[in-house]
């Protein structure tokens, strides 16, 4: 759990550093902190994500039992799994995805960082 919550943790900071160049990276980043942390919380809880639910935030989401203290949360942030795979190829019509607003990008940034913070502390992990 503390390896994924440390690696979201760059994740992060790299997306934020992205973001500052509207680079369309920054989503993809973002997503990918959000993932680990929804995951590290999925192994606190002892739940197993397999597979098939890989890159897929709103799934690794509905395996959290409705008592989890972070289930709405995540829920608020879950549709970041669509940048997980947006950004790697074109549209079917050849173009490239449109990439989120800098202030809802910012937003998700924030938010995830929210979370991971709280999911740190509620797990007595230091991020360091």
């Amino acid at each position: 759990m503390a390896a994924l919550l440390r690696i979201a943790t760059a994740d992060l900071a790299d997306a934020r550093v992205l973001a500052g160049v509207q680079s369309r990276n920054a989503p993809y980043l973002c997503s990918q902190a959000a993932e680990k942390v929804v995951k590290a919380v999925l192994t606190a809880e002892g739940i197993h994500a397999n597979r098939s639910v890989a890159h897929r935030i709103d799934l690794m989401v509905d395996l959290l039992p409705d008592s989890n203290a972070f289930k709405a949360r995540f829920r608020k942030i879950e549709h970041l799994a669509s940048f997980a795979t947006s950004y790697r190829y074109p549209t079917p019509a050849g173009r490239v995805p449109a990439a989120p607003s800098s202030s809802e990008l910012a937003w998700l940034i924030d938010e995830t960082d929210s979370l991971l913070q709280d999911v740190a502390d509620r797990l007595s992990i230091d991020l360091t």
